[in-house]
């Protein structure tokens, strides 16, 4: 099995243009966290302030990171910690499907006998995300009771099915495009915990921009099945 590069590619969230590259050699104490289970990813890794590949790591920019087997994951900037004494800047991001979890919603109703793939479309419907490799064609149902964001739905799937989802990305000439993959389970959680703990003198600063809220849903449930929104009421 071909061993990862360790390059870092840095994405622009605005184009999904690639928009720099950070060597192995130019980045150090990178640690990565990830638990199958939950479908949780982190990572983080200090570069010199003030360099050309500092400036790129700006909060919600991305940050590509291949990993065992070639998969490359994408990772969203949630906090950067500049640190005065070492002229360091010290970089945290979290998996980028977490944004799905704002991206959008999905109404209350029941499914009647789909399969993985159509629920999928379904999910990453109006989002950055198409659906990748599907291992697994049954039909089942679901009922949906209350308003849901795509990435919840998405687990709801996956435990459904019991199956196992991946995120990734693929690069095409210099954009990227994000594939949801769902997987049969590999049989035990390989995922591995790293604790981090650092006790440095200076001045830091510290930018976290991972629970910017885009939307909120109000809303009620009516006679029956009918769900009443704000929106609704105030007829869009």
């Amino acid at each position: 099995m071909r061993t990862p590069s360790g390059i870092l590619h840095v994405v622009d969230s605005q184009t999904d243009q690639i928009i720099g590259a950070i060597q192995s050699k130019d980045y150090w104490n990178d640690n990565r966290h990830w638990e199958i289970k939950n479908n949780v990813d982190k990572l983080d890794f200090t570069v010199f302030d003030g360099t050309k590949e500092a400036s790129a790591l700006t909060q919600q920019n991305l940050v590509l990171k291949e990993v065992r087997g070639g998969r490359i994951v994408p990772y969203t900037i949630t906090e950067t910690e500049k640190d005065s004494n070492n002229r360091s800047l010290t970089t945290y991001a979290s998996g980028e499907w977490i944004l799905l979890g704002k991206a959008n919603y999905i109404d209350p109703q029941k499914f009647e006998a789909k399969t993985v793939g159509e629920y999928v479309d379904i999910a990453l419907k109006g989002t950055k995300w198409k659906k990748g490799n599907i291992s697994y064609e049954s039909f089942r149902s679901m009922t949906v009771d209350e308003f849901i964001d795509p990435l919840s739905f998405l687990k709801k799937i996956a435990s459904l099915f019991e199956l196992e989802i991946q995120y990734r990305t693929e690069v095409v000439g210099n954009h990227i495009e994000r594939y949801v993959d769902m997987m049969k389970k590999r049989g035990q959680d390989t995922g591995k915990t790293i604790e981090l703990e650092k006790d440095l003198i200076g001045i830091k600063r510290i930018e976290n921009s991972q629970n910017i809220c885009t939307a909120l849903i109000g809303f009620v449930k009516g006679e029956g099945d009918n769900i009443i929104t704000i929106e609704k009421i105030n007829n869009g």
